[in-house]
């Protein structure tokens, strides 16, 4: 294993999967990126994802995440991704930006992990990591970091899903980044044209699994923001909410 670092640091290429029509990184990609990293310094501080597993049968679990995009990463452009997290307690806050190669930060976000008993479905509230003593970097990306976001009624109705093998990681729920994807489709092309997405929050609730359909519900809050949930058809539950704020 490497030596433990504070501050861990990937160079990537947008590539055409990346892309939207607009040649811009999407922000499903984005989050992509994000959970890849954290899971490579995760195991660089000591805390692999299958070591949760096997040792101890526990998992990382995404609660929430923040990002706020101040140029888009764009196709056939190198991009270095950054990652660091805060002081550990029972949530495990970890924060992230996007540079261009001359350091320059394009996209800044913000998230919060819990640890995860697979058994019990129980959160291990204590202090269960300290990432080997490595001093922590206690500056944050974002000066909002996400908080609580309560369901909002209203949201109308704008499609439906049923999960499918491309949709779940290997602990076969939908992936996070995954919810990103959806959660974009419920805007037509040419809302994506007219307007450009700066920040979105995303709440994970619930797991779904193959065979679950999905409910995407959307309230319009004013012209610049937007209120978006998932929930299983099944019994109502929510699985996602998300705040969406445009320019």
């Amino acid at each position: 294993m490497s030596e433990p670092v504070s501050l861990y640091t990937i160079k990537r290429y947008i590539t055409d999967s990346d892309a939207d029509f607009q040649r811009r990184q999407k922000p499903g990609s984005m989050f992509g990126m994000f959970q890849d990293i954290a899971a490579l310094h995760a195991s660089n501080l000591g805390a692999d994802v299958n070591w949760l597993y096997t040792e101890h049968n526990l998992a990382w679990i995404l609660m929430r995440v923040r990002v706020e995009i101040d140029k888009y990463p764009v196709y056939a452009q190198d991009v270095f991704v950054d990652t660091w997290p805060q002081k550990p307690r029972a949530l495990y806050d970890r924060d992230y930006q996007i540079r261009d190669m001359d350091g320059g930060v394009l996209v800044r976000a913000a998230s919060t992990w819990i640890i995860m008993n697979l058994a019990t479905r129980e959160i291990k509230r204590d202090k269960f990591l300290d990432y080997f003593g490595v001093e922590t970097d206690e500056k944050r990306a974002l000066e909002k970091v996400p908080g609580r976001l309560k369901p909002i009624e209203g949201a109308e109705l704008v499609y439906e899903k049923i999960i499918k093998f491309s949709d779940v990681d290997y602990n076969v729920h939908t992936n996070n980044a995954k919810y990103v994807d959806f959660l974009m489709d419920a805007f037509t092309v040419e809302e994506h044209r007219a307007r450009t997405l700066r920040a979105i929050e995303v709440h994970y609730v619930n797991e779904t699994s193959p065979g679950d359909v999905l409910l995407f519900r959307r309230k319009i809050i004013d012209g610049k923001t937007d209120y978006l949930e998932c929930v299983r058809k099944s019994d109502e539950a929510l699985a996602v909410n998300a705040m969406f704020e445009w320019a």
